[in-house]
């Protein structure tokens, strides 16, 4: 796996940077706060923390993007959050992102109020966040990546989490096909199936091919945090010969 990093916000109502260690010594059984770290005490892993005053735009933002999670008295907490706290990991296998999901946990559990994934422009709720608290890495996938509908196609965001390319397929499949088919081949890739190169053949259950195209995200700039470094991949439907 492509060593990588997922960045999550989560907005809370703490009285100063100080209260969120105090917080999570206080209400976060398992990790403790060192300096700048969050420490998972039964597996070592380290978390980089960074607690910054609010950001009134983080709250809009996270409102947009959920899926109708944020209730209005939800909501109505985002927008009075005094502070949020940057979750920065660092992430070199599968077992890296579910440790991203305990920790965010830890901090909801200290007072936060939701989760902005940074890396995919998607927002939940505290209790989505938290709905299963099993190791489940079809759950890390739903919550770390989206799916978008743009002029001409149907693409993912997020893949970086996982050390891989999003995925592209046409606008010209239907709504259910085409989310059937990036989560499927996205799910392919980091749950260990083979690697594809640019005009390799995917075929699904169901008989139907596309052809892999490799190329480069420039869906946005390369300093925009949910630019992909590891590419976008473009899955063309092949058209069987009558």
């Amino acid at each position: 796996m492509n060593r990588t990093q997922v960045l999550l916000a989560i907005p809370g109502n703490w009285s100063s940077a100080e209260a969120v260690s105090e917080q999570i010594s206080l209400h976060s059984e398992g990790y403790t706060m060192a300096g700048l770290l969050l420490l998972e005490d039964e597996t070592g892993k380290a978390f980089t923390v960074e607690v910054v005053e609010r950001d009134p735009a983080l709250a809009e933002a996270m409102i947009h993007a959920s899926s109708g999670g944020f209730t209005p008295k939800i909501a109505k907490g985002l927008a009075r959050h005094t502070h949020i706290v940057y979750l920065i990991v660092d992430v070199n296998d599968v077992s890296d992102i579910a440790a991203a999901r305990r920790a965010a946990n830890a901090i909801l559990n200290a007072g936060g109020l939701g989760v902005m994934v940074e890396t995919a422009g998607v927002a939940y709720s505290k209790d989505e966040w938290q709905e299963s608290k099993e190791e489940d890495l079809a759950l890390d996938y739903s919550l770390l990546t989206a799916i978008t509908e743009e002029e001409d196609a149907y693409v993912s965001w997020g893949m970086k989490a996982f050390g891989h390319a999003d995925v592209a397929v046409p606008a010209t499949l239907e709504i259910e096909d085409a989310i059937h088919v990036v989560h499927s081949f996205n799910f392919h890739l980091i749950s260990g199936g083979s690697m594809f190169g640019d005009g390799d053949s995917f075929t699904f259950e169901d008989g139907k091919t596309f052809t892999v195209e490799m190329g480069e995200d420039e869906r946005t700039s390369i300093d925009n945090l949910l630019h992909n470094p590891f590419g976008l991949i473009y899955l063309v439907p092949q058209v069987a010969a009558e």
